[in-house]
């Protein structure tokens, strides 16, 4: 359902809006938060979504850009956190605005005239904001993080908030990463200098990752976040816009504990489909598995040759019937496209529960995980158990509000309908639920 009629029915309710994305959290955190002080009052002064459903793959860059855009990977191009790169185990992401086909809230925001900051929300390098910290971790010896930072961001506020909190980083470790990017955005707050402010924190996804879903280092994390939170309101307050400003927090995708890895791209190799020379770089390709954890994309070199698609669609289903190659589904181009994930992709894998796809060049086609790789996402989103949730508060929402369930393309329309604004081509609806009645 398109958004857009009912946004154009609501007024700007919201002077602010502060969006806050918890990388990993989910419903299973329920339990946990609602004990936490500043989560607490989140949910006593405002509404509740239960389960936000995502999108496939359920990685950070698709579902990140779905809440943005209110639409579905086929539409906004970001269908993986990675691009598809043969001969790259460690692929570059799709780091840049540029890729981001549909309209993002931010920049319906700044034609409005609106003043926007980002730090670390996915897919923004280059975006045109007014305080933009992009997400650009370098992924090959030689490129350097801070010239991709200071080139595709904004660099005088970055030497603003360096010099302000840089001496809370420790490199790109996530907790110092967290606290500082918390702590710039309380600056901005605190001085008023923007309308949306969309703030990314990735200390939950790290833990999780190297702990597991469930493990008590993630816990711990989550009493983290809480006090970051309550960094934010307190700025909020002390900046007098606490009453004018919307605040919600997100999760984007929930979790599976694993115990092996795949390599699917040595499942190709060993089928004929990738050739390697001497120095076991990748000499030629037919084939290409493009890793996202829970399930892999496989890309053809020659989309209209038929043998070679029947060819590789016999391997695949081949290795399917293996049991102990940890593949629970193979879907073709006419089930993908029926996901929403567009005509650009020939295959798609979905892994069993304690299996996840991996870009390596292992020698086994199956093996056991790391020891710093205990839980991954990117599974099919409709799995029970398997969501985010989300919490909404102050101004134009709806006190008491609980709802079941969403889908993460809602997300954006209703962010936009805080603001007064249309948001035109979202495939998702304004939540009106969670919205006050005089917005």
């Amino acid at each position: 359902m398109d958004g857009t009629d009912s946004a154009l029915e609501l007024k700007r309710s919201a002077k602010y809006l502060l969006v806050v994305s918890l990388d990993g959290l989910s419903s299973a955190d329920f339990g946990t938060i609602k004990e936490l002080p500043h989560f607490k009052e989140l949910l006593q002064s405002g509404a509740l979504v239960r389960e936000v459903k995502g999108v496939y793959p359920t990685q950070t860059y698709p579902l990140h850009a779905s809440i943005i855009t209110g639409t579905y990977p086929q539409k906004h191009g970001i269908v993986a956190n990675t691009l598809n790169q043969p001969g790259l185990e460690n692929p570059e992401w799709f780091w840049f605005r540029k890729a981001i086909k549909a309209r993002p809230l931010y920049d319906i925001a700044r034609s409005a005239g609106l003043k926007v900051a980002s730090l670390l929300w996915p897919t923004t390098g280059g975006a045109a904001l007014d305080y933009n910290l992009p997400e650009i971790p370098p992924t090959r010896p030689g490129q350097n993080l801070l010239w991709s930072v200071f080139r595709y961001g904004t660099p005088l506020f970055l030497l603003d908030i360096l010099v302000r909190f840089g001496w809370q980083l420790r490199g790109i470790e996530r907790f110092y990463l967290d606290n500082f990017t918390s702590s710039s955005a309380a600056y901005l707050i605190r001085t008023g200098k923007c309308n949306l402010l969309l703030l990314h924190l990735l200390d939950l996804d790290a833990a999780r990752h190297k702990h597991g879903f469930l493990s008590k280092k993630a816990e711990q994390v989550l009493q983290d976040q809480d006090r970051r939170l309550g960094k934010l309101l307190k700025a909020s307050r002390q900046a007098g816009t606490y009453e004018e400003t919307a605040f919600i927090v997100l999760g984007d995708h929930a979790y599976i504990d694993v115990h092996h890895r795949i390599n699917i791209n040595t499942a190709l190799r060993k089928a004929g489909f990738l050739r390697f020379n001497r120095r076991g770089r990748l000499a030629d390709w037919k084939a290409w598995g493009n890793s996202c954890g829970g399930s892999s994309q496989i890309y053809l070199r020659d989309r209209e040759d038929r043998t070679l698609r029947q060819s590789v669609n016999n391997a695949l289903l081949a290795l399917k019937q293996d049991p102990d190659a940890g593949i629970k589904a193979v879907f073709d181009r006419k089930q993908i496209v029926k996901m929403k994930l567009g005509q650009g992709i020939d295959f798609m894998l979905e892994a069993e529960p304690g299996f996840y796809f991996n870009g390596k060049f292992g020698e086994k086609v199956v093996e056991a995980a790391p020891g710093d790789r205990k839980a991954v996402h990117g599974y099919l989103p409709h799995l029970k158990g398997y969501s985010s949730l989300l919490l909404a508060s102050g101004a134009g929402v709806k006190k008491g509000a609980d709802l079941q369930e969403i889908n993460i393309v809602d997300i954006g329309p209703t962010l936009a309908a805080l603001l007064g604004l249309a948001m035109p081509s979202a495939e998702g609806r304004v939540v009106t639920e969670i919205l006050a009645k005089d917005a």
